[in-house]
């Protein structure tokens, strides 16, 4: 039981990793492109230089809060499995000690049994 637990802790951990190891399609290149389709297309004078650095700033952002984001969810993640496992593992030590309970109670149950019949 203890190997399948672990087991499963370390596939769903790895695709964790892999999965968010994808790399972000929005590059500098296509930030560039949409800035300056904007500011073609806008009736006002906008400065696009000004208008990328603030979308790359944006970006920035919005990449820090969705790495925070991540971080804060592999944090529960781990530390509802550790839970899950220290659960598990504390299943196995009652129901080894129950065992143990159970066979001493056999053998008493057997010792009383050959002292009635003598």
């Amino acid at each position: 039981m203890r190997i399948f637990v672990l087991a499963g802790f370390i596939v769903v951990l790895g695709l964790c990793f892999f999965a968010t190891q994808i790399p972000v399609s929005i590059t500098s290149d296509k930030v560039e492109e949409a800035v300056s389709d904007a500011v073609s297309e806008s009736e006002l004078p906008v400065d696009g230089d000004i208008v990328e650095q603030v979308v790359l700033r944006s970006l920035e952002i919005l990449d820090a809060g969705q790495r925070r984001r991540l971080t804060y969810l592999f944090g529960a993640y781990i530390i509802i499995w550790l839970v899950f496992m220290l659960y598990v593992l504390r299943l196995e030590q009652q129901q080894r000690l129950l065992n143990q309970r159970l066979t001493q109670l056999e053998i008493i149950s057997d010792v009383q049994e050959t002292d009635q019949e003598q």
